[in-house]
Protein backbone atom coordinates (compact mmCIF):
# COMPACT_ATOMS: atom_id res chain seq x y z
CA UNK A 1 0.00 0.00 0.00
CA UNK A 2 1.35 3.50 -0.83
CA UNK A 3 2.79 5.48 2.05
CA UNK A 4 0.98 8.70 1.11
CA UNK A 5 -2.11 9.67 3.10
CA UNK A 6 -4.97 11.25 1.15
CA UNK A 7 -6.80 13.90 3.21
CA UNK A 8 -10.51 14.52 2.81
CA UNK A 9 -13.07 16.52 4.74
CA UNK A 10 -16.85 16.56 4.65
CA UNK A 11 -18.85 19.72 4.03
CA UNK A 12 -22.50 20.65 3.73
CA UNK A 13 -25.42 21.81 5.81
CA UNK A 14 -26.56 20.51 9.18
CA UNK A 15 -28.83 17.44 9.09
CA UNK A 16 -27.72 16.42 5.60
CA UNK A 17 -26.22 13.25 7.08
CA UNK A 18 -22.48 13.85 6.87
CA UNK A 19 -21.63 11.98 10.07
CA UNK A 20 -23.88 9.06 9.20
CA UNK A 21 -22.35 8.82 5.73
CA UNK A 22 -18.79 8.83 7.07
CA UNK A 23 -19.66 6.38 9.84
CA UNK A 24 -21.06 4.04 7.19
CA UNK A 25 -17.84 4.43 5.20
CA UNK A 26 -15.82 3.47 8.29
CA UNK A 27 -18.11 0.57 9.16
CA UNK A 28 -18.05 -0.95 5.70
CA UNK A 29 -14.27 -0.61 5.36
CA UNK A 30 -13.90 -2.33 8.77
CA UNK A 31 -12.10 0.72 10.17
CA UNK A 32 -13.79 0.89 13.58
CA UNK A 33 -12.39 -1.21 16.45
CA UNK A 34 -14.85 -3.81 17.72
CA UNK A 35 -14.74 -2.55 21.30
CA UNK A 36 -15.72 0.97 20.18
CA UNK A 37 -18.42 -0.48 17.95
CA UNK A 38 -19.92 -2.53 20.77
CA UNK A 39 -19.68 0.30 23.30
CA UNK A 40 -21.35 2.81 20.98
CA UNK A 41 -23.99 0.79 19.16
CA UNK A 42 -24.39 -2.37 21.24
CA UNK A 43 -25.13 -5.82 19.97
CA UNK A 44 -28.20 -4.80 17.92
CA UNK A 45 -26.83 -1.87 15.97
CA UNK A 46 -29.44 0.67 14.88
CA UNK A 47 -28.34 2.03 11.46
CA UNK A 48 -29.89 5.41 12.25
CA UNK A 49 -27.52 5.78 15.25
CA UNK A 50 -24.19 5.06 13.57
CA UNK A 51 -23.29 8.78 13.53
CA UNK A 52 -22.63 8.40 17.28
CA UNK A 53 -19.42 6.66 16.26
CA UNK A 54 -18.06 10.08 15.25
CA UNK A 55 -19.86 12.47 17.59
CA UNK A 56 -17.60 12.22 20.62
CA UNK A 57 -18.75 15.21 22.67
CA UNK A 58 -21.68 14.73 25.03
CA UNK A 59 -23.36 17.87 23.69
CA UNK A 60 -23.08 16.40 20.19
CA UNK A 61 -24.77 13.15 21.21
CA UNK A 62 -27.51 14.98 23.08
CA UNK A 63 -28.32 17.28 20.14
CA UNK A 64 -27.59 14.79 17.38
CA UNK A 65 -25.25 17.22 15.62
CA UNK A 66 -21.50 17.56 15.06
CA UNK A 67 -19.80 20.49 16.84
CA UNK A 68 -16.14 19.56 16.92
CA UNK A 69 -14.22 18.15 13.96
CA UNK A 70 -13.96 14.35 14.15
CA UNK A 71 -10.74 12.89 12.70
CA UNK A 72 -10.47 9.29 11.54
CA UNK A 73 -8.22 7.10 9.39
CA UNK A 74 -9.38 4.31 7.10
CA UNK A 75 -7.89 2.19 4.31
CA UNK A 76 -9.16 1.21 0.90
CA UNK A 77 -7.47 -1.45 -1.20
CA UNK A 78 -5.21 1.19 -2.75
CA UNK A 79 -4.34 3.78 -0.08
CA UNK A 80 -4.87 5.24 3.37
CA UNK A 81 -7.24 8.15 4.07
CA UNK A 82 -7.41 10.78 6.77
CA UNK A 83 -10.92 12.18 6.98
CA UNK A 84 -12.32 15.11 8.95
CA UNK A 85 -16.04 15.21 9.65
CA UNK A 86 -16.76 18.91 10.09
CA UNK A 87 -19.94 20.52 11.47
CA UNK A 88 -22.71 21.95 9.31
CA UNK A 89 -24.12 24.64 11.60
CA UNK A 90 -23.39 28.21 10.53
CA UNK A 91 -21.89 29.11 13.92
CA UNK A 92 -19.31 26.32 13.48
CA UNK A 93 -18.20 27.37 10.00
CA UNK A 94 -14.69 28.05 11.31
CA UNK A 95 -14.35 24.34 12.24
CA UNK A 96 -15.19 23.37 8.67
CA UNK A 97 -12.78 25.95 7.22
CA UNK A 98 -9.96 24.82 9.49
CA UNK A 99 -10.51 21.20 8.48
CA UNK A 100 -10.65 22.12 4.78
CA UNK A 101 -7.39 24.05 4.94
CA UNK A 102 -5.38 20.82 5.01
CA UNK A 103 -7.56 18.69 2.69
CA UNK A 104 -6.79 17.26 -0.75
CA UNK A 105 -10.48 16.96 -1.57
CA UNK A 106 -13.93 17.68 -0.13
CA UNK A 107 -16.94 15.38 0.10
CA UNK A 108 -19.86 17.79 -0.22
CA UNK A 109 -22.98 16.15 1.20
CA UNK A 110 -26.50 17.12 0.12
CA UNK A 111 -29.79 15.74 1.44
CA UNK A 112 -31.54 14.35 -1.64
CA UNK A 113 -34.93 15.13 -0.14
CA UNK A 114 -34.06 18.75 0.69
CA UNK A 115 -31.64 19.85 -2.02
CA UNK A 116 -28.99 22.56 -1.87
CA UNK A 117 -29.03 24.79 1.22
CA UNK A 118 -27.26 28.09 2.03
CA UNK A 119 -24.54 26.31 4.03
CA UNK A 120 -23.91 23.98 1.08
CA UNK A 121 -23.12 27.02 -1.04
CA UNK A 122 -21.04 28.66 1.68
CA UNK A 123 -18.97 25.54 2.38
CA UNK A 124 -18.25 25.07 -1.33
CA UNK A 125 -17.12 28.69 -1.65
CA UNK A 126 -14.85 28.47 1.42
CA UNK A 127 -13.27 25.21 0.27
CA UNK A 128 -12.64 26.60 -3.21
CA UNK A 129 -11.11 29.80 -1.82
CA UNK A 130 -8.79 27.64 0.26
CA UNK A 131 -7.50 26.10 -2.94
CA UNK A 132 -9.41 22.82 -3.04
CA UNK A 133 -10.20 21.81 -6.61
CA UNK A 134 -11.50 18.23 -6.21
CA UNK A 135 -15.06 17.64 -4.97
CA UNK A 136 -17.24 14.59 -4.62
CA UNK A 137 -20.87 15.61 -4.21
CA UNK A 138 -22.96 12.96 -2.48
CA UNK A 139 -26.72 12.91 -2.97
CA UNK A 140 -27.24 11.41 0.48
CA UNK A 141 -30.46 10.01 1.93
CA UNK A 142 -31.42 8.78 -1.54
CA UNK A 143 -33.51 6.15 0.26
CA UNK A 144 -35.83 8.89 1.57
CA UNK A 145 -36.90 9.69 -2.02
CA UNK A 146 -37.37 6.03 -2.92
CA UNK A 147 -34.05 5.82 -4.78
CA UNK A 148 -35.65 8.04 -7.42
CA UNK A 149 -33.59 8.50 -10.58
CA UNK A 150 -35.72 11.53 -11.50
CA UNK A 151 -34.88 13.26 -8.19
CA UNK A 152 -31.20 12.45 -8.69
CA UNK A 153 -31.11 13.91 -12.19
CA UNK A 154 -32.91 17.06 -11.04
CA UNK A 155 -30.32 17.43 -8.29
CA UNK A 156 -27.56 16.99 -10.88
CA UNK A 157 -28.88 20.04 -12.74
CA UNK A 158 -28.82 22.06 -9.53
CA UNK A 159 -25.28 20.93 -8.72
CA UNK A 160 -24.12 21.79 -12.24
CA UNK A 161 -25.42 25.32 -11.73
CA UNK A 162 -23.83 25.43 -8.26
CA UNK A 163 -20.36 24.73 -9.68
CA UNK A 164 -20.71 27.06 -12.66
CA UNK A 165 -18.70 29.91 -11.06
CA UNK A 166 -15.90 27.50 -10.12
CA UNK A 167 -14.50 26.58 -13.52
CA UNK A 168 -11.24 25.19 -12.07
CA UNK A 169 -13.05 22.71 -9.82
CA UNK A 170 -13.73 19.10 -10.81
CA UNK A 171 -16.71 17.26 -9.35
CA UNK A 172 -18.84 14.16 -9.58
CA UNK A 173 -22.29 13.39 -8.15
CA UNK A 174 -22.89 10.08 -6.37
CA UNK A 175 -26.22 8.81 -4.99
CA UNK A 176 -25.92 7.15 -1.58
CA UNK A 177 -27.68 6.19 1.62
CA UNK A 178 -25.47 6.65 4.66
CA UNK A 179 -28.02 4.89 6.84
CA UNK A 180 -28.45 1.75 4.72
CA UNK A 181 -25.11 1.74 2.91
CA UNK A 182 -26.18 1.90 -0.74
CA UNK A 183 -23.58 3.64 -2.90
CA UNK A 184 -21.04 4.16 -0.10
CA UNK A 185 -18.70 1.15 -0.29
CA UNK A 186 -20.98 -1.27 -2.11
CA UNK A 187 -23.41 -0.42 -4.90
CA UNK A 188 -26.39 -2.23 -3.34
CA UNK A 189 -29.48 -3.46 -5.18
CA UNK A 190 -31.71 -0.42 -5.05
CA UNK A 191 -30.07 1.78 -7.72
CA UNK A 192 -29.58 -0.43 -10.75
CA UNK A 193 -30.17 2.65 -12.92
CA UNK A 194 -26.93 4.19 -11.60
CA UNK A 195 -23.82 2.95 -13.40
CA UNK A 196 -21.24 5.25 -11.79
CA UNK A 197 -18.76 4.61 -8.98
CA UNK A 198 -19.53 4.22 -5.29
CA UNK A 199 -18.21 6.88 -2.95
CA UNK A 200 -15.16 4.75 -2.07
CA UNK A 201 -14.41 4.03 -5.74
CA UNK A 202 -14.67 7.73 -6.54
CA UNK A 203 -12.33 8.57 -3.67
CA UNK A 204 -9.76 6.06 -4.96
CA UNK A 205 -9.91 7.74 -8.38
CA UNK A 206 -8.97 11.16 -6.99
CA UNK A 207 -5.38 12.30 -7.43
CA UNK A 208 -3.25 13.72 -4.61
CA UNK A 209 -2.44 17.41 -4.85
CA UNK A 210 1.00 17.64 -6.43
CA UNK A 211 3.19 20.48 -5.24
CA UNK A 212 4.81 22.31 -8.14
CA UNK A 213 8.01 22.47 -6.12
CA UNK A 214 8.91 18.79 -5.83
CA UNK A 215 12.00 19.62 -3.83
CA UNK A 216 12.42 18.20 -0.35
CA UNK A 217 11.00 20.32 2.47
CA UNK A 218 10.77 19.30 6.13
CA UNK A 219 8.86 21.31 8.75
CA UNK A 220 10.28 20.93 12.25
CA UNK A 221 7.80 20.11 15.02
CA UNK A 222 9.98 19.26 18.02
CA UNK A 223 13.59 19.39 19.14
CA UNK A 224 14.58 16.69 21.63
CA UNK A 225 17.77 17.56 23.48
CA UNK A 226 19.67 14.37 24.29
CA UNK A 227 22.84 15.89 25.72
CA UNK A 228 25.03 19.00 25.69
CA UNK A 229 25.62 18.84 21.92
CA UNK A 230 23.23 16.15 20.74
CA UNK A 231 19.72 16.79 19.46
CA UNK A 232 17.07 14.74 17.70
CA UNK A 233 14.61 16.49 15.42
CA UNK A 234 11.00 15.52 14.69
CA UNK A 235 9.45 16.84 11.48
CA UNK A 236 6.80 16.47 8.78
CA UNK A 237 7.78 15.90 5.17
CA UNK A 238 5.90 18.68 3.37
CA UNK A 239 7.18 17.89 -0.12
CA UNK A 240 9.53 15.57 -1.95
CA UNK A 241 11.41 12.85 -0.12
CA UNK A 242 14.32 12.79 2.32
CA UNK A 243 17.09 10.22 2.48
CA UNK A 244 19.88 9.40 4.85
CA UNK A 245 22.85 11.63 4.01
CA UNK A 246 20.83 14.39 2.26
CA UNK A 247 22.22 17.92 2.62
CA UNK A 248 19.39 20.40 3.28
CA UNK A 249 19.30 24.18 3.76
CA UNK A 250 18.13 25.34 7.19
CA UNK A 251 15.55 28.16 7.00
CA UNK A 252 16.00 30.66 8.56
CA UNK A 253 19.77 30.85 8.71
CA UNK A 254 20.64 29.59 5.23
CA UNK A 255 23.11 27.02 6.58
CA UNK A 256 23.56 23.43 5.43
CA UNK A 257 22.68 20.39 7.53
CA UNK A 258 23.26 16.72 6.69
CA UNK A 259 20.54 14.23 7.68
CA UNK A 260 21.70 11.25 9.74
CA UNK A 261 20.00 8.49 11.79
CA UNK A 262 16.72 8.88 9.89
CA UNK A 263 13.66 7.16 11.43
CA UNK A 264 10.07 6.71 10.25
CA UNK A 265 7.35 5.15 12.39
CA UNK A 266 9.94 4.75 15.16
CA UNK A 267 12.24 2.54 13.08
CA UNK A 268 15.46 3.26 11.14
CA UNK A 269 14.77 4.12 7.52
CA UNK A 270 16.83 5.02 4.49
CA UNK A 271 14.13 7.26 2.98
CA UNK A 272 10.84 9.02 3.82
CA UNK A 273 8.22 10.54 1.54
CA UNK A 274 5.80 13.45 1.50
CA UNK A 275 3.16 13.20 4.25
CA UNK A 276 5.29 11.07 6.56
CA UNK A 277 6.47 11.98 10.05
CA UNK A 278 10.20 11.54 10.59
CA UNK A 279 12.87 11.96 13.23
CA UNK A 280 16.55 12.46 12.52
CA UNK A 281 19.84 13.98 13.63
CA UNK A 282 22.24 16.22 11.72
CA UNK A 283 25.98 15.77 11.54
CA UNK A 284 26.74 19.49 11.94
CA UNK A 285 26.24 21.64 15.04
CA UNK A 286 23.33 23.84 13.89
CA UNK A 287 20.88 26.16 15.62
CA UNK A 288 17.59 24.58 14.50
CA UNK A 289 14.39 25.31 16.42
CA UNK A 290 10.70 24.37 16.21
CA UNK A 291 9.15 25.97 13.12
CA UNK A 292 12.38 25.87 11.13
CA UNK A 293 12.39 24.37 7.64
CA UNK A 294 15.00 22.14 6.04
CA UNK A 295 14.71 22.27 2.27
CA UNK A 296 16.31 21.98 -1.14
CA UNK A 297 13.62 24.18 -2.68
CA UNK A 298 13.92 27.60 -4.32
CA UNK A 299 10.29 28.77 -4.10
CA UNK A 300 10.37 29.48 -0.36
CA UNK A 301 10.53 33.16 0.58
CA UNK A 302 11.47 34.69 3.93
CA UNK A 303 9.20 37.66 4.51
CA UNK A 304 7.37 39.66 7.15
CA UNK A 305 4.76 41.18 4.82
CA UNK A 306 2.57 39.56 2.19
CA UNK A 307 -0.69 39.70 0.25
CA UNK A 308 -3.27 37.04 1.05
CA UNK A 309 -6.87 35.97 0.70
CA UNK A 310 -8.63 35.76 4.07
CA UNK A 311 -11.91 34.22 5.19
CA UNK A 312 -12.98 35.75 8.50
CA UNK A 313 -14.55 33.11 10.76
CA UNK A 314 -14.77 34.53 14.27
CA UNK A 315 -18.05 36.10 15.44
CA UNK A 316 -16.02 38.99 16.85
CA UNK A 317 -15.14 41.45 14.08
CA UNK A 318 -11.55 41.58 12.92
CA UNK A 319 -9.90 44.99 13.06
CA UNK A 320 -7.00 46.20 10.94
CA UNK A 321 -4.02 47.03 13.10
CA UNK A 322 -5.01 44.61 15.86
CA UNK A 323 -2.59 41.74 16.62
CA UNK A 324 -3.38 38.08 15.93
CA UNK A 325 -1.39 34.89 16.26
CA UNK A 326 -0.39 33.30 12.95
CA UNK A 327 0.33 29.62 12.44
CA UNK A 328 1.80 28.46 9.15
CA UNK A 329 3.11 24.89 9.01
CA UNK A 330 4.86 24.71 12.43
CA UNK A 331 5.78 28.40 12.47
CA UNK A 332 4.11 30.82 14.86
CA UNK A 333 4.34 34.59 15.21
CA UNK A 334 2.21 37.68 15.88
CA UNK A 335 0.78 39.50 12.87
CA UNK A 336 -1.46 42.45 12.11
CA UNK A 337 -3.76 43.00 9.17
CA UNK A 338 -2.59 46.33 7.76
CA UNK A 339 -5.05 46.58 4.85
CA UNK A 340 -8.19 44.69 3.85
CA UNK A 341 -10.51 44.85 0.84
CA UNK A 342 -13.81 42.99 0.72
CA UNK A 343 -14.09 40.45 -2.11
CA UNK A 344 -17.26 39.51 -3.98
CA UNK A 345 -18.22 35.97 -4.98
CA UNK A 346 -16.10 36.25 -8.15
CA UNK A 347 -12.98 37.21 -6.16
CA UNK A 348 -13.14 40.81 -7.36
CA UNK A 349 -11.63 43.32 -4.93
CA UNK A 350 -14.16 45.83 -3.62
CA UNK A 351 -13.78 48.80 -1.25
CA UNK A 352 -11.22 48.98 1.56
CA UNK A 353 -12.51 48.19 5.04
CA UNK A 354 -11.11 48.37 8.56
CA UNK A 355 -13.56 45.82 9.98
CA UNK A 356 -13.68 42.15 8.92
CA UNK A 357 -17.00 40.38 9.46
CA UNK A 358 -17.91 36.72 9.95
CA UNK A 359 -17.89 34.49 6.85
CA UNK A 360 -16.82 37.30 4.51
CA UNK A 361 -13.81 37.01 2.21
CA UNK A 362 -11.09 39.62 1.90
CA UNK A 363 -7.90 40.38 0.04
CA UNK A 364 -5.52 41.64 2.70
CA UNK A 365 -1.99 42.73 3.47
CA UNK A 366 -0.49 41.17 6.60
CA UNK A 367 2.57 42.24 8.53
CA UNK A 368 4.39 39.86 10.90
CA UNK A 369 6.38 40.64 14.00
CA UNK A 370 9.16 38.38 12.75
CA UNK A 371 10.08 36.86 9.40
CA UNK A 372 8.42 33.61 8.39
CA UNK A 373 9.02 31.19 5.53
CA UNK A 374 6.21 31.10 2.99
CA UNK A 375 5.33 30.40 -0.63
CA UNK A 376 2.38 31.25 -2.90
CA UNK A 377 -0.44 28.79 -2.23
CA UNK A 378 -0.72 27.80 -5.90
CA UNK A 379 2.94 26.71 -5.87
CA UNK A 380 3.34 25.19 -2.40
CA UNK A 381 0.03 24.74 -0.47
CA UNK A 382 1.64 23.54 2.76
CA UNK A 383 3.55 26.84 3.10
CA UNK A 384 0.87 28.93 1.43
CA UNK A 385 -1.98 28.47 3.89
CA UNK A 386 -2.24 29.73 7.44
CA UNK A 387 -4.66 30.39 10.27
CA UNK A 388 -5.06 33.48 12.45
CA UNK A 389 -5.89 32.95 16.12
CA UNK A 390 -7.41 35.48 18.49
CA UNK A 391 -4.79 35.64 21.29
CA UNK A 392 -7.45 36.62 23.84
CA UNK A 393 -9.88 33.73 23.21
CA UNK A 394 -7.68 31.13 21.53
CA UNK A 395 -10.34 30.75 18.81
CA UNK A 396 -9.54 30.49 15.11
CA UNK A 397 -10.26 33.98 13.77
CA UNK A 398 -9.50 33.45 10.08
CA UNK A 399 -7.96 31.13 7.52
CA UNK A 400 -5.92 32.44 4.64
CA UNK A 401 -3.82 31.63 1.61
CA UNK A 402 -0.68 33.45 0.48
CA UNK A 403 -0.83 35.19 -2.89
CA UNK A 404 2.65 36.70 -2.92
CA UNK A 405 5.32 38.10 -0.64
CA UNK A 406 5.91 41.84 -0.68
CA UNK A 407 9.59 41.06 0.06
CA UNK A 408 10.01 44.30 1.99
CA UNK A 409 12.02 42.61 4.74
CA UNK A 410 14.80 42.01 2.20
CA UNK A 411 15.03 45.73 1.49
CA UNK A 412 14.92 47.05 5.06
CA UNK A 413 18.23 47.03 6.94
CA UNK A 414 18.26 49.00 10.23
CA UNK A 415 21.51 50.89 10.71
CA UNK A 416 23.69 49.97 13.68
CA UNK A 417 24.51 53.26 15.38
CA UNK A 418 27.61 53.75 17.54
CA UNK A 419 25.65 55.32 20.42
CA UNK A 420 23.33 52.63 21.74
CA UNK A 421 20.35 52.56 24.07
CA UNK A 422 22.51 51.90 27.12
CA UNK A 423 24.61 54.98 26.35
CA UNK A 424 21.51 57.14 26.08
CA UNK A 425 20.07 55.77 29.31
CA UNK A 426 23.32 56.61 31.04
CA UNK A 427 22.98 60.23 29.94
CA UNK A 428 19.33 60.33 31.07
CA UNK A 429 20.08 58.89 34.48
CA UNK A 430 18.07 55.68 34.34
CA UNK A 431 16.31 53.01 32.33
CA UNK A 432 13.82 54.20 29.74
CA UNK A 433 10.36 52.83 30.42
CA UNK A 434 6.66 53.38 29.77
CA UNK A 435 3.94 53.72 32.39
CA UNK A 436 0.65 53.13 30.58
CA UNK A 437 -2.32 54.65 32.47
CA UNK A 438 -5.65 53.15 31.36
CA UNK A 439 -9.16 53.79 32.63
CA UNK A 440 -12.45 55.51 31.89
CA UNK A 441 -12.71 59.13 30.84
CA UNK A 442 -12.56 61.23 33.99
CA UNK A 443 -10.96 58.47 36.05
CA UNK A 444 -7.95 60.66 36.89
CA UNK A 445 -5.28 59.27 34.56
CA UNK A 446 -3.95 62.66 33.47
CA UNK A 447 -4.20 64.13 36.97
CA UNK A 448 -2.09 61.33 38.46
CA UNK A 449 0.40 61.50 35.58
CA UNK A 450 0.70 65.28 36.01
CA UNK A 451 1.53 64.96 39.70
CA UNK A 452 3.96 62.11 38.97
CA UNK A 453 5.60 64.32 36.34
CA UNK A 454 6.17 67.03 38.93
CA UNK A 455 7.80 64.54 41.29
CA UNK A 456 10.09 63.30 38.48
CA UNK A 457 10.98 66.88 37.65
CA UNK A 458 12.14 67.48 41.22
CA UNK A 459 14.16 64.28 41.11
CA UNK A 460 15.85 65.42 37.91
CA UNK A 461 14.57 62.45 35.90
CA UNK A 462 13.98 63.09 32.20
CA UNK A 463 10.46 62.18 31.18
CA UNK A 464 7.49 63.14 29.04
CA UNK A 465 3.70 62.72 28.94
CA UNK A 466 1.70 61.36 25.98
CA UNK A 467 -1.89 62.35 26.70
CA UNK A 468 -4.81 61.21 24.56
CA UNK A 469 -6.33 64.62 23.89
CA UNK A 470 -2.96 66.17 23.09
CA UNK A 471 -2.12 63.38 20.64
CA UNK A 472 -5.43 63.85 18.84
CA UNK A 473 -4.48 67.42 17.94
CA UNK A 474 -1.45 66.18 16.00
CA UNK A 475 -0.18 62.63 15.63
CA UNK A 476 -3.64 61.01 15.55
CA UNK A 477 -5.78 63.94 14.40
CA UNK A 478 -6.94 61.92 11.35
CA UNK A 479 -8.50 59.22 13.56
CA UNK A 480 -12.01 58.99 14.97
CA UNK A 481 -13.40 56.86 17.78
CA UNK A 482 -14.48 53.71 15.97
CA UNK A 483 -12.94 50.47 17.18
CA UNK A 484 -10.59 50.39 14.19
CA UNK A 485 -9.47 54.00 14.79
CA UNK A 486 -8.88 53.30 18.49
CA UNK A 487 -6.67 50.37 17.54
CA UNK A 488 -4.59 52.56 15.24
CA UNK A 489 -4.47 55.36 17.84
CA UNK A 490 -2.95 52.99 20.40
CA UNK A 491 -0.53 51.47 17.88
CA UNK A 492 0.86 54.87 16.88
CA UNK A 493 1.15 55.98 20.49
CA UNK A 494 2.97 52.76 21.42
CA UNK A 495 5.46 53.17 18.58
CA UNK A 496 6.25 56.75 19.67
CA UNK A 497 6.51 55.72 23.33
CA UNK A 498 8.91 52.93 22.34
CA UNK A 499 11.26 55.38 20.60
CA UNK A 500 11.15 57.75 23.57
CA UNK A 501 11.84 54.94 26.05
CA UNK A 502 14.78 53.77 23.92
CA UNK A 503 16.16 57.32 24.24
CA UNK A 504 16.15 56.85 28.03
CA UNK A 505 12.97 58.79 28.85
CA UNK A 506 10.29 57.76 31.32
CA UNK A 507 7.11 57.99 29.24
CA UNK A 508 3.76 58.50 30.97
CA UNK A 509 0.98 57.48 28.56
CA UNK A 510 -2.58 58.52 29.43
CA UNK A 511 -5.09 56.80 27.15
CA UNK A 512 -8.49 55.24 27.83
CA UNK A 513 -7.27 52.32 25.64
CA UNK A 514 -10.43 50.29 26.34
CA UNK A 515 -9.51 47.00 24.66
CA UNK A 516 -7.29 44.49 26.42
CA UNK A 517 -5.97 43.09 23.17
CA UNK A 518 -4.74 46.51 22.05
CA UNK A 519 -2.97 47.19 25.34
CA UNK A 520 -1.27 43.82 24.98
CA UNK A 521 -0.18 44.87 21.51
CA UNK A 522 1.29 48.07 22.98
CA UNK A 523 3.20 45.88 25.46
CA UNK A 524 4.57 43.79 22.57
CA UNK A 525 5.63 46.89 20.62
CA UNK A 526 7.34 48.56 23.57
CA UNK A 527 8.72 45.39 25.19
CA UNK A 528 7.39 43.73 28.32
CA UNK A 529 10.50 44.67 30.33
CA UNK A 530 9.84 48.40 29.74
CA UNK A 531 6.04 48.43 29.94
CA UNK A 532 3.97 48.85 33.10
CA UNK A 533 0.18 48.82 32.83
CA UNK A 534 -1.57 50.96 35.46
CA UNK A 535 -5.34 50.64 35.83
CA UNK A 536 -6.95 53.79 37.22
CA UNK A 537 -10.05 51.94 38.48
CA UNK A 538 -12.45 54.76 39.28
CA UNK A 539 -16.17 53.91 39.47
CA UNK A 540 -18.26 54.97 36.49
CA UNK A 541 -20.57 56.96 38.78
CA UNK A 542 -17.63 59.01 40.04
CA UNK A 543 -16.37 59.61 36.50
CA UNK A 544 -19.83 60.72 35.39
CA UNK A 545 -20.20 63.00 38.40
CA UNK A 546 -16.89 64.66 37.57
CA UNK A 547 -17.51 64.83 33.79
CA UNK A 548 -14.87 67.57 33.35
CA UNK A 549 -15.48 67.87 29.61
CA UNK A 550 -19.25 67.28 29.58
CA UNK A 551 -18.75 64.12 27.52
CA UNK A 552 -20.82 61.72 29.61
CA UNK A 553 -23.87 63.98 29.38
CA UNK A 554 -23.48 64.11 25.59
CA UNK A 555 -23.04 60.33 25.40
CA UNK A 556 -26.15 59.74 27.53
CA UNK A 557 -28.13 61.98 25.18
CA UNK A 558 -26.87 60.05 22.16
CA UNK A 559 -24.79 62.93 20.83
CA UNK A 560 -21.52 60.94 21.13
CA UNK A 561 -21.49 57.36 19.77
CA UNK A 562 -18.89 54.77 20.79
CA UNK A 563 -18.22 56.44 24.14
CA UNK A 564 -16.38 54.09 26.51
CA UNK A 565 -18.42 53.12 29.57
CA UNK A 566 -21.74 54.27 28.08
CA UNK A 567 -22.24 52.84 24.60
CA UNK A 568 -18.84 51.16 24.08
CA UNK A 569 -17.13 48.57 26.33
CA UNK A 570 -14.11 48.89 28.60
CA UNK A 571 -12.12 45.71 29.25
CA UNK A 572 -10.33 45.88 32.59
CA UNK A 573 -6.69 44.70 32.73
CA UNK A 574 -6.25 41.14 33.98
CA UNK A 575 -2.78 41.52 35.51
CA UNK A 576 -1.90 45.23 35.78
CA UNK A 577 1.30 46.34 37.47
CA UNK A 578 -0.82 48.68 39.61
CA UNK A 579 -4.48 49.31 40.36
CA UNK A 580 -5.09 52.89 41.52
CA UNK A 581 -8.28 54.41 42.88
CA UNK A 582 -8.73 57.70 41.08
CA UNK A 583 -11.09 58.83 43.84
CA UNK A 584 -8.59 58.06 46.59
CA UNK A 585 -5.44 59.76 47.82
CA UNK A 586 -3.57 61.45 44.96
CA UNK A 587 -0.34 61.34 46.96
CA UNK A 588 -0.64 57.58 47.48
CA UNK A 589 -1.27 57.03 43.77
CA UNK A 590 1.78 59.11 42.82
CA UNK A 591 3.99 57.24 45.31
CA UNK A 592 2.87 53.88 43.94
CA UNK A 593 3.53 55.03 40.39
CA UNK A 594 6.96 56.29 41.36
CA UNK A 595 7.80 52.87 42.83
CA UNK A 596 7.64 51.35 39.34
CA UNK A 597 10.34 53.63 37.95
CA UNK A 598 13.81 52.10 38.10
CA UNK A 599 17.13 53.92 38.04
Amino acid sequence: MPQDVFRITTAGSVDDGKSTLIARLLLDTHSIPEDQLDATLGANADPSKIADLLDGLESEKEQGITIDVAHRYFDSDTRRYHLSDSPGHEQYTRNMATASAAADAVVLVIDSSAGIKPQTIRHLDIAHRLGIKQFLVVANKIDLVGYSRKTFEALREDVTALFEPYDKASWDLIPASGTLGDGVVRAGRNMRWYQGPTLLQALDALQPVVTEDAATTLSLQLVQRQGPRKRRYFASVLSGSVSEGDSLTVIPGNTQATVTHLHTQGRPSSQAHVGEQVSFEVSEDRDIERGSLLSTGSNITISHEWNANLIWLESQSGITGRPYLLRCANQQTRVTITKAHLEDASHNKMGETHSLETNNSYQATLSAQSDIAMAPFEIFPALGRFVLINPETGHTAAVGTVNYSLRRSENVHPHSFAVNRGDREGLMGGKGQVLWFTGLSGSGKSTIADQLSQRLQKLGRMHTILDGDSLRTGLTRDLGFTEADRVENIRRTAEVAKLMAEAGLVVLVCLISPYRQDRNNARDIIGADRFSEIHVATDLAVCEDRDPKGLYAKARSGAIPNFTGINAPYEEPLEPALVLDGAGSLEDSVSQGLSLITN
